[in-house]
């Protein structure tokens, strides 16, 4: 009896802290979601790839190399023109290897940057690295509207062909 009773105070405290935990995890996402809407309180601002209108594409390797030269364009909703002050690159360069016995295997290599500007970082030299098979994505932009707000741009996602 006294097993039973021990057993069942056992599943019933493990329960309990299950609980806990559980209201715990859920008032911490709370949480960060209000923090996140505090931080950029406005609708997200369409960015595009230089003076064209790309957002998610697949392009060329040339038409990306000079959309990419041009850097990156926002528009606010009232159609105005506003600056990308910030941007983080993550390009994911596709190679083709060889194993110990020969055998060719497809990997990938990634190269990731953070530019304060609307243009890539000068070090980063993209150009020259740019092949068709390579996906380029272009995230955590931040806009400053022409009455120096800052809010959040959405993010391009694009792959390179011939």
């Amino acid at each position: 009896m006294n097993k039973k009773v021990f057993l069942l105070a056992a599943v019933f405290f493990a329960s309990m802290y299950s609980i806990a935990q559980h209201q715990n995890t859920a008032k911490k996402k709370s949480a960060h979601t209000a923090a996140s809407k505090k931080k950029y309180p406005y609708k997200l601002c369409p960015v595009y790839l230089g003076s064209s209108n790309y957002q998610t594409a697949t392009l060329s390797k040339h038409v990306f190399d000079s959309l990419m030269a041009q850097g990156l364009r926002a528009v606010d909703s009232g159609g105005q023109a506003a600056k990308v002050v910030e941007f983080r690159i993550y390009y994911k360069e596709r190679n083709i290897y060889e194993d110990t016995l020969g055998r060719p295997y497809i990997d990938y290599e990634m190269l990731t940057d953070l530019s304060k500007s609307n243009k890539l970082n000068s070090y980063v030299a993209i150009d020259q690295r740019t092949k068709a098979g390579d996906t380029v994505i272009l995230d955590d932009i931040i806009v400053q509207l022409p009455d120096s707000t800052k809010i959040s741009g959405i993010g391009m996602k694009i792959t390179l062909s011939k």
